[in-house]
């Protein structure tokens, strides 16, 4: 004999009353008496925060629905919960893209907002920044539904429309005084632009693109790893090794320093992908033949000279029909591939060495003696013009003293009156001797007179 059942339900729970005709529930709080012949599930309603939804699927219809909290949820009797999600919070320029599975409707959120989900809906996109868009960033836009590409410019937080998609930011391209770009457009044709032009500074227009160059690189120039967006129209330098054979069978590895300019970037797209491979091939080739015809003992003597006239020829258009222009070029290191030979290389490089600084010792030496001559020469040059020097001097002291003697002997003559000449002479004559005795006494030296010069005379008395 069945008999019924008593259920005391609280306010978060519920009964799922199940009969061989029909399923029904029974929510809490209250007091159910369950009939026989059912059977009663006891289930917990589930409670929602503000930020928490369920996706629940009608299990007769195959309906999906959303139940959005906050709340305390009980399912219908036909309810399945599929899944308990948690609402997406989107910053203030952020966005995300949703697409409704059941019609392909694709929905764009832009913050600030809580994001839920459609029932349907599943996330094709995260959340994103949205671009900030001013005068050095554009956004390149595709739209979905034409295929047709457009360039938004407009100072902006740029967020992708439904139908749009986002294909690249592209930054202004600003060029210096030196540099130049090859634009390639829709048709493919090719457009230069350079630093020096008025507009120096533009965005790519849509289908529009830089051209890359991919150069050779290393010394050996067997790498295409160089890439080139802008192109350096500045002179530059360039390093080079490779191998060449002397005239005497002498293997050498040659290091140069090529310093080059490209001057004409429009015949270099034209004639050539790779203008650094171009330049040391050719420059490779021409040096061969050159250090082919010369010894090695010729080739050490004026290696400079050898290369540079083999590679900067007027006569050779090379360089001219790819826009390059070789302004010069050096050898930076001669290594012979042999061991032995680079060995011997290195003491004759020694020896020379060795020869050239004794020369530079001696030079020194002999500048050193020559300034002691020259010195030598110069002071007695110095001392000859001091003689003369004194020599004028003493000539004219003597001029003066000269010429004051015989203004007063001419004086003494004058005071004398009319007196003969002759008794004039005597009597001057005889001043003097006075003057000179008068020297003489003052002094120690002794002064003999003969009696002719005293006019002395002697008498005789008998």
């Amino acid at each position: 004999m069945l008999f019924p059942r008593l259920y005391f339900l609280k306010e978060n729970e519920q009964l799922l009353i199940e009969s061989f005709t029909s399923r029904r529930v029974v929510n809490g709080p209250t007091t159910y008496v369950a009939p026989p012949l059912t059977l009663a599930t006891r289930r917990s309603g589930m409670t929602l925060e503000p930020t928490d939804y369920l996706r629940v699927r009608n299990v007769l219809t195959g309906e999906l629905r959303n139940e959005i909290g906050p709340q305390l949820f009980f399912p219908g009797p036909n309810d399945e919960v599929m899944d308990r999600l948690t609402a997406m919070p989107l910053k203030q320029n952020q966005y995300m893209r949703l697409i409704d599975r059941r019609n392909g409707v694709i929905r764009v959120v832009r913050g600030e907002a809580s994001v839920v989900l459609g029932p349907t809906e599943e996330i094709l996109e995260s959340a994103r920044d949205g671009i900030n868009i001013d005068e050095r960033t554009a956004v390149l836009v595709r739209n979905l539904a034409s295929g047709e590409l457009r360039l938004v410019t407009t100072p902006q937080v740029f967020v992708p429309a439904p139908t749009e998609e986002l294909v690249e930011v592209r930054k202004r391209v600003v060029l210096e005084d030196h540099e130049m770009v090859v634009i390639k457009e829709r048709s493919g044709a090719y457009r230069f632009r350079r630093g020096n032009d008025a507009e120096r500074s533009f965005f790519l227009a849509p289908y529009e693109e830089l051209v890359q160059f991919r150069w050779s690189s290393g010394l050996h120039k067997d790498r295409k790893e160089l890439r080139v967006t802008q192109i350096d129209m500045r002179p530059k330098f360039m390093w080079y090794d490779f191998e060449v054979r002397t005239q005497d069978n002498v293997e050498l590895v040659i290091g140069i320093t090529f310093f080059w300019q490209i001057v004409d970037a429009e015949t270099m797209v034209r004639t050539t992908d790779d203008i650094t491979g171009d330049v040391c091939a050719h420059a490779r080739s021409v040096i061969i033949q050159a250090v082919s015809q010369a010894s090695l003992e010729r080739f050490l003597a004026g290696f400079n000279a050898i290369i540079a006239d083999a590679v900067v020829r007027p006569a050779d258009p090379f360089y001219t029909e790819r826009g390059v222009l070789i302004h010069a070029v050096e050898v930076r290191s001669i290594v012979c591939k042999d061991a032995g030979t680079q060995r011997i290389l290195q003491e004759i490089i020694q020896e020379t060495t060795n020869r050239l600084n004794r020369i530079q010792q001696q030079e020194s030496e002999n500048e050193v003696q020559l300034r002691q001559i020259n010195g030598a020469i110069e002071a007695e040059a110095l001392r000859r013009q001091l003689l003369e020097t004194r020599r004028e001097v003493a000539q004219l002291e003597a001029q003066i003293a000269g010429g004051a003697e015989s203004e007063r002997v001419q004086a003494f003559l004058l005071g004398l009156g009319d007196l003969p000449v002759a008794e004039k002479l005597a009597i001057f004559t005889t001043l003097r001797k006075q003057e000179a005795l008068q020297a003489l006494s003052g002094g120690t030296a002794q002064l003999y007179f003969t009696p002719a010069e005293v006019d002395l005379h002697i008498e005789s008395r008998t």
